[in-house]
């Protein structure tokens, strides 16, 4: 039985399992230099960064989640205006993460 490194050797170099969308994105990944902005990350995730959106977010909304969400700190948000008038809040580590594994998943 192969190895997991022998498997991904053959995985990346069959051109029909690796689509050009995979190579991008594996790229992408590996060519960050230090720890990435938030633009960066949406970027990479497929977000439109044309939107509207802003990287803060209003503080007493903020507030109010972590009451209920303590967590919610460790998460990286913008405040998306592009779907609203009145916006919305948006995980972006969300975003990137189902980017990713929609991405590079072989069933998909």
């Amino acid at each position: 039985m192969k190895d997991t490194r022998e498997k991904l050797r053959q995985y990346l170099a069959d051109e029909d399992l690796i689509s050009d969308s995979k190579v991008e994105l594996i790229y992408s990944l590996l060519s960050m230099s230090g720890m990435p902005s938030k633009t960066d990350i949406l970027k990479i995730a497929g977000y439109d960064v044309s939107k509207t959106y802003d990287t803060a977010y209003p503080s007493p909304y903020a507030e109010r989640i972590r009451e209920l969400y303590p967590d919610f700190n460790n998460g990286c948000h913008i405040y998306d205006y592009s779907e609203n008038l009145f916006g919305q809040m948006v995980n972006i580590n969300n975003l990137f993460a189902k980017h990713v594994l929609k991405t590079l998943s072989i069933h998909y």
